[in-house]
C-alpha cells in the first residue's frame, strides 16, 4: 500500500468539507459518510441518506433515537443473483495526527453482538428495543431476504486514518467472523479513499511480452493500431503486477516468483469499478477452469482480455518478437486476471499450458478507449454512465443546460466546484425520467444500472430536452424537500412511523402518481404547467395512502409481513394503482407554497435586521424587503462573501439606512446560506429561521 501523507489527509478533508457545505451537514463526520458511500457504490444523496443507521447522525437530523450497535450504515446491493449486504463502521478524525493511529477496536464487540442477533433471526422485543427504528427496518429487510435468497455479507471498517485494526484485534475479529459463512471483512482507509478520489495519481504501468510471430496479428488505421495475440495466462498476470522488474522480464525462470507480488490495481483504472463488480461465482468458475485438466483449452472457454496503451513497439523480424507496452490499462478482463492470479497462488504449475486471447490497442484518442471498453465487453456489458457520457444526447443536454444557467453532469461530480442547486446529475436525471416518462419507478429505483445500458435509448430519447428534464427533476426535488421536512414527524412514536414512513421510500412512485393524476385530469405534461403539477402533490399522497392500505391488506391475507422499505422496492404499488383505476378529483387544489410551507422570520436584534423567507423546491427563498447586514466577518467562506458582492452588483439588494434591503425575492441553495449572507457571519439556518409560533426549521411540523 502506498505511503500515507499529510497531502492525502488534506485531500480527504477538503472533499469532506465541500460535501458538508453542499448538503448543509452539521458535522464533518456526517459528510464523510456521503463521501465514502457515494464513491464506493455510486449512490445519490437520497440513496445514501437511506443507508445511514448511525444514531448520532439520525438524532442530528431529526431521526429516531436508540442504539446503532456499531453499525453506522447498511447498503443492500442487489445487482447480481444473490444480494450483498454491506455493513459499515465509520471513524473520522479531525486532525492529521489522529489519523496516524490504528482503527479503534472499541466497536468490534458491538458489531459481533449485532451480527449474532441478526443471524439468529429472532424477532423479539429485547433486540428491537436495543437498536434504533431505522436500523430495525434494515434488519427486517435482511431477514426477508434470508427467506428467498442467500446473501453475502461484507463488513467495512472505514476511516480517514492510515492504519487498520491492531494486528491482534484484527485477528480476533476475523476469527469470530469465520464462524459465519459467506462473510468478508474489508478495511477502507485513507490511502484507498485517495485512490477513489483521484485517478490521475495512478501509477503508470509499462510492460513487455514476447509471443510467437505466427500468433500475432496487427491492424492499423487512422490514429489507432491494434494487436491480437495469443498470450499465456502467466504473462497476463505478470504484466499487471506491482513489481516493474517482473513486468519487464519476459524470460521468467521461475513462475513462483509471481506469487510474491500483488496485482497493481492502477492497471485497471479505466475498467468499470473493479472494487464493486467482481462477482465471486464468476471468479470461481474461471479459477476452476484454469486449474482443471482442461486448462490447455482455456483459450476456447474464455472471452479474452482487452488492453489499451499509449504506445506499443516491436520488431517483426524475429520468430518471437518482443513487444513493449507503455501505460497499459485493462479495460476488459479484470475478473479474468484477478481470478487467474488467485489460481496462480493456489497452484502455479497448472497455469503453464493455458493461454488467452488478448487484444491490445494503441490509443491516441481517449474517447475511443471508452468505446472499445463498451464494445469488447460481453460477460458484463460496459454500457455504463461514463461511456454514455459521450453520447450525442448527453452532450446536447450539457450545452442546453449551460445556456439556462445549469450544469448538467454527464460524469459524476463533473462540475463539483459549482453550487449544488445548479447541478443536475445525469444518473439522477435518468432515474427521474424513467419514473416519470417511462412509467417505471420500480425499475428506476432497483435497476438503475439499466438506465445507461439496455434502457438507455428508451430513457434518453432524442426528443428529450431541458424543458422535459427540468419538469420531472423539479417535481422530484419538491417531493424530496417535502420528505425531508416531514422526516422529524415520523419518529414521534412507533404508530406514526408505521403509518407514514412510506414517505422515506416512495419519492419516485409519488413522481409517477403526479404524472398519472395530471393525465387523468387533462393537464398537459409540459414545463409551463410545472406549478399545476406541483399542486397535485396532496392528491398523489392521497392515492399513495390508498395504495398502502391495499398493500397491507393483501399482505395480511397472504400471511406476509409488510414493510414500506420492501413494498417500495417492488412493482406492487403500480399494480395496485392500476387495479384501483380511479380518477382523482382536483377540486380546491391550492397554491403549492401556501399549502406546504410556512413563512419564516430571521431577526437579528444586535444588527437591527429582519428578514422573511420560505423553503422552496430549489432551496430557500428570501423575500423582498428583507434586510442584509453591511458588515461581514471572516467566519464566512470565500464563496459566501463573493455571493454578497454579487447581490450588490446585480442590484438585488440596495443600500439605505445603514443596511442593505432586498428589492426582489432571491432563492438561496439552503436556509443556512441565506442566514449567513444576511447576518454577515456563519450561522445555522435551521435554528435561525423561525415561524410565527417560534418553531425553527429544524423542528418544523408540517401542517398539511
Amino acid at each position: 500500500m502506498r505511503k500515507y501523507t499529510r497531502q492525502d489527509y488534506s485531500l480527504i478533508k477538503t472533499s469532506v468539507e465541500k460535501i458538508k457545505e453542499d448538503i448543509n451537514a452539521s458535522a464533518s463526520n456526517e459528510a464523510f459518510y456521503f463521501l465514502v458511500l457515494g464513491n464506493l457504490f455510486n449512490l445519490q444523496l437520497d440513496e445514501i441518506q437511506n443507508c445511514i443507521t448511525d444514531t448520532h447522525y439520525l438524532s442530528q437530523n431529526n431521526g429516531p433515537k436508540g442504539n446503532d450497535r456499531g453499525i453506522d450504515a447498511i447498503y443492500i446491493e442487489e445487482t447480481g443473483k444473490d444480494p450483498i449486504i454491506h455493513l459499515f463502521n465509520f471513524k473520522y478524525s479531525g486532525t492529521f495526527e489522529k489519523t496516524l493511529s490504528n482503527f479503534p477496536s472499541s466497536e468490534i464487540d458491538k458489531i459481533l453482538s449485532f451480527l449474532s442477533h441478526l443471524f439468529e433471526g429472532i424477532e423479539d422485543d429485547v433486540f428491537k428495543a436495543s437498536i434504533n427504528q431505522f436500523l430495525y427496518e434494515k434488519v427486517k429487510e435482511i431477514w426477508e431476504l434470508f427467506n428467498v435468497k442467500h446473501p453475502a455479507f461484507v463488513i467495512h471498517l472505514v476511516s480517514n486514518g492510515s492504519l487498520p485494526l491492531e494486528k491482534n484485534e484484527q485477528h480476533r475479529f476475523q476469527k469470530q467472523l469465520d464462524a459465519y459463512s459467506n462473510i468478508e471483512l474489508r478495511n477502507f482507509l485513507a490511502q484507498d479513499i485517495v485512490l477513489k478520489l483521484t485517478g490521475k495519481h495512478r501509477k503508470i504501468v509499462d510492460a513487455k511480452i514476447q509471443v510467437s510471430k505466427k500468433e500475432l496479428f496487427e491492424q492499423s488505421g487512422g490514429d489507432t493500431r491494434a494487436l491480437i495475440v495469443n498470450l499465456s495466462v502467466v504473462d497476463c498476470i505478470r504484466i499487471v503486477l506491482n513489481r516493474e522488474d517482473l513486468r519487464l522480464e519476459t524470460n521468467l525462470d521461475d513462475i513462483s516468483k509471481l506469487t510474491n507480488s500483488e496485482i497493481c490495481e492502477d492497471a485497471f483504472d479505466d475498467n468499470v469499478r473493479v472494487y464493486l463488480k467482481q462477482r465471486p461465482r464468476i471468479n470461481q468458475n474461471i479459477k476452476r477452469t484454469v486449474l482443471s485438466d482442461d486448462s490447455s483449452k482455456f483459450f476456447y472457454y474464455n472471452n479474452g482480455i482487452t488492453i489499451t496503451c499509449n504506445e506499443f513497439m516491436y520488431n517483426l523480424n524475429p520468430q518471437f518478437p518482443l513487444i513493449e507496452l507503455k501505460d497499459i490499462q485493462v479495460v476488459n478482463g479484470s475478473q479474468t486476471i484477478h481470478a487467474l492470479y488467485d489460481a496462480l497462488k493456489e497452484d502455479y504449475n497448472k497455469l503453464e499450458n493455458a493461454s488467452v486471447l488478448c487484444r491490445i490497442y494503441e490509443i491516441k484518442n481517449k474517447e475511443l478507449s471508452g468505446k472499445i471498453a463498451q464494445f469488447t465487453n460481453s460477460q458484463n456489458p460496459v454500457n455504463n454512465r461514463d461511456i454514455k457520457s459521450i453520447d450525442y444526447v448527453q452532450l446536447k443536454l450539457e450545452q442546453e443546460f449551460k445556456l439556462r444557467g445549469y450544469f448538467y453532469e454527464r460524469k459524476k461530480n463533473q462540475y463539483a466546484d459549482e453550487a449544488k442547486n445548479v447541478r443536475l446529475d445525469s444518473e439522477k436525471v435518468g432515474q427521474v425520467l424513467m419514473s416519470f416518462y417511462n412509467n417505471s419507478p420500480y425499475e428506476a429505483k432497483n435497476s438503475k444500472a439499466s438506465i445507461f445500458a439496455e434502457e438507455y435509448d428508451n430513457v434518453f430519447t432524442e426528443d428529450i430536452d431541458t424543458d422535459k428534464v427540468l419538469l420531472a427533476y423539479k417535481l422530484f426535488e419538491f417531493i424530496e424537500a417535502n420528505k425531508n421536512e416531514k422526516r422529524p414527524e415520523l419518529f414521534i412514536n412507533e404508530v406514526i412511523y408505521e403509518e407514514k414512513s412510506y414517505i422515506i421510500y416512495a419519492s419516485l412512485y409519488i413522481l409517477y402518481f403526479i404524472k398519472e393524476i395530471a393525465k387523468q385530469n387533462n393537464i398537459d405534461i409540459e414545463y409551463k404547467n410545472l406549478d399545476l403539477l406541483l399542486g397535485l402533490y396532496p392528491k398523489a399522497i392521497e392515492v399513495i395512502e390508498k395504495v398502502n392500505k391495499v398493500g397491507k391488506a393483501r399482505a395480511k391475507t397472504e400471511n406476509r409481513s409488510f414493510a414500506f422499505n420492501t413494498f417500495y422496492k417492488s412493482p406492487l404499488p403500480i399494480t395496485i394503482f392500476k387495479t384501483l383505476n380511479q380518477e382523482v378529483d382536483l377540486e380546491n387544489v391550492d397554491s403549492v407554497e401556501t399549502n406546504f410551507f410556512n413563512q419564516y422570520k430571521l431577526e437579528n436584534k444586535i444588527k437591527g435586521l429582519t428578514a422573511f423567507g420560505i423553503p422552496t423546491i430549489n432551496g430557500f427563498k428570501v423575500l423582498a424587503k428583507s434586510d442584509m447586514s453591511i458588515e461581514s466577518s471572516q467566519s464566512l467562506t470565500g464563496s459566501q462573501t463573493r455571493l454578497r458582492g454579487v447581490l450588490v452588483e446585480k442590484n438585488i439588494v440596495t443600500l439605505g439606512n445603514g443596511k442593505y434591503t432586498f428589492i426582489k425575492d432571491y432563492v438561496f441553495s439552503s436556509s443556512s446560506l441565506a442566514a449567513n449572507v444576511i447576518n454577515g457571519y456563519s450561522s445555522n439556518g435551521r435554528i435561525t429561521w423561525k415561524d410565527s409560533d417560534g418553531n425553527t426549521l429544524k423542528n418544523f411540523k408540517n401542517k398539511t
